[in-house]
């Protein structure tokens, strides 16, 4: 798995057809302050070391990232783990 197979986008930046095409996937709306994580793998097949690493690092940036976004709005770590837990259940109820 090579890093360029991840991308994280602001929902704010992306195209309309596009907001809407993940909206559709995803099953809600998506807010104009978040983001998108996207990451592209093939099964089975084992990543190299620097990949790995690269990927690494690209997931530890995003997550210091939300982080910070999470303290500006002062949203708590509760309040973030409860709206988690209410996606998931959302997820889970979809799923045949």
């Amino acid at each position: 798995m090579q890093p360029e197979h991840l991308t994280v986008q602001n929902v704010n930046a992306l195209q309309d057809n596009g907001k809407r095409w993940l909206e559709h996937l995803l099953g809600h709306h998506l807010k104009a302050n978040q983001q998108v994580f996207i990451m592209v793998f093939t099964p089975g097949v084992e990543p190299s070391d620097a990949s790995r690493r690269g990927a690494l690092a690209h997931v530890q940036k995003v997550m210091s990232e939300a982080e910070l976004n999470l303290s500006r709005q002062a949203v708590s770590g509760e309040q973030f783990e409860s709206a988690v837990d209410e996606v998931m259940e959302e997820v889970r109820r979809r799923k045949p």
